[in-house]
């Protein structure tokens, strides 16, 4: 279930799903119908991807507006200004400086991503599994 932009505060992280279930897209609402997120050209969101300052309607793109919540956050007033002192930034990195790292820096002072972590742990995983099966494979070679 989705947020109502009613409920939302400046300075709080949201975040909105992307391409099905793939992903979701993260930013700062900084209020006045405004979000501060990650935004490439057009609508390739990863494609030269600068800070920017866009409508809630067009960080939305359609679909619903969901809000992280943390237990430690640092004040609204400097989120905001964090956030807004980062406008401009061209620095993204789809492993280490994406758009969830952005929002949680602006919103805690530490860069996370679950989606990478994630990510990282399914290959992980995957990598493992592939060896295993070359050197059962190997094992069972004449």
């Amino acid at each position: 279930m989705g947020l109502s932009e009613k409920e939302l505060q400046p300075g709080d992280h949201i975040h909105v799903r992307r391409h099905g279930l793939f992903y979701s897209h993260h930013g700062i609402y900084v209020g006045d119908d405004k979000v501060i997120h990650y935004r490439g050209v057009g609508k390739k969101e990863k494609r030269d991807a600068i800070v920017r300052e866009t409508s809630l309607e067009k960080f939305l793109g359609g679909g619903t507006l969901r809000r992280h919540d943390y237990k430690k956050r640092l004040l609204r007033s400097e989120i905001v200004k964090r956030t807004r002192d980062l406008l401009g930034e061209e620095r993204y990195s789809i492993v280490f400086n994406n758009c969830e790292h952005f929002a949680a820096y602006c919103a805690t002072g530490n860069k996370k991503s679950k989606q990478v972590r994630k990510a990282l742990g399914t290959f992980g995983v995957l990598a493992v599994g592939s060896i295993a099966i070359l050197h059962r494979k190997q094992r069972k070679s004449p």
